[in-house]
């Protein structure tokens, strides 16, 4: 299984590819900091999942989003960002994004959005080792 991570930001994505593969240590993540290189690494590796962010620097997410939906397979896409307000979320699920989350609320949603676009059970937390 594949997820690719779109965000121009070097910090955000690395943070966001950390919280994942903690996860999901099962998944290949992938990663871009552009539309461009989102839909190379898209027709290359058809990933499952992808983490979009709405603004990038040569495109806008939720357009991007709109073309990656026309892939078949597509992949399921989960919109990021800063801004707030239903409207963005309005947009992305036009757009046919499966899920809308704000950036100060990936610590607790991202995790499961992913395993429900995955279509697997939510990762628990892992327990220790008895001795």
């Amino acid at each position: 299984m594949e997820l690719l991570i779109v965000e121009d930001q070097q910090a955000m994505r690395a943070a966001l590819r950390d919280l994942l593969a903690s996860a999901f240590p099962q998944i290949r993540i992938l990663q871009a900091d552009s539309g461009a290189g989102a839909l190379a690494i898209c027709h290359r590796e058809r990933p499952q999942v992808v983490l979009m962010d709405i603004r990038l620097p040569d495109t806008n997410g939720i357009e991007l989003t709109v073309h990656l939906r026309t892939y078949s397979p597509a992949p399921a896409v989960i919109v990021i960002s800063y801004l707030d307000g239903a409207e963005y979320a309005a947009q992305a699920r036009a757009a046919g994004a499966c899920a809308f989350i704000t950036k100060d609320r990936l610590a607790s949603e991202l995790v499961p959005a992913v395993a429900r676009a995955l279509g697997i059970a939510r990762p628990s937390a892992r327990k220790p080792k008895k001795p």
